[in-house]
């Protein structure tokens, strides 16, 4: 950092891209459980659809190249079964306190990144901040909060859960909007 003392703007989208933007995949990358969510929204508006959810689990018994391969897999399977315009990711943070945990997350993420590049799908990668004030109006909102919140965004019947789908949820309905606000 340095420089200017501003915050840096947020990423923005491209503007061929944000004017096809249909069907998003949010992702929720971790070593042990890559959470996904696919909506698909309107273009005018309106409820998205959720149109596939899960949990890419890996073992933790699993050699840790083995571990990337599945992820890889799974969520290259997913881009080419579901064609998403859009792949919408965590970015990566950090804890002073748990600098392991935030490299484990990078690994997961650089294969979520590859398997888009690989599919030609462009990727936005979203502060959890930022996530959390789009849909539960709190950028601190704990895990419970944000499966609440986008339960009844997306007017599901129940809360989505494990909380890494909640998480997929949320970033796929960030980047829907994103696409929706003008630039």
């Amino acid at each position: 950092m340095g420089g200017s003392g501003r915050p840096p703007s947020p990423p923005r989208l491209r503007a061929d891209v944000k004017s096809a933007l249909r069907r998003v995949l949010g992702i929720d990358p971790g070593l042990v459980a890559t959470g996904y969510g696919l909506l698909e929204g309107s273009g005018g508006g309106g409820t998205p659809a959720v149109l596939a959810t899960g949990v890419i689990a890996t073992s933790t018994d699993m050699a840790f190249e083995a571990r990337l391969r599945l992820i890889h897999d799974g969520v290259h399977d997913l881009l080419v079964k579901h064609t998403p315009e859009l792949v919408v990711l965590e970015d990566l943070y950090a804890e002073y306190k748990f600098p392991r945990t935030a490299l484990l997350m990078a690994h997961a993420r650089g294969v979520v990144c590859l398997a888009a590049g690989q599919c030609g799908v462009p990727v936005l990668a979203l502060a959890p901040a930022e996530v959390k004030r789009v849909v539960a109006f709190n950028g601190a909102a704990p895990k419970t909060q944000v499966q609440e919140s986008i339960g009844r965004l997306l007017r599901l019947p129940e809360a989505p859960h494990p909380s890494h789908v909640a998480d997929a949820l949320a970033l796929a309905w960030t980047g829907l909007g994103r696409a929706r606000t003008p630039s």
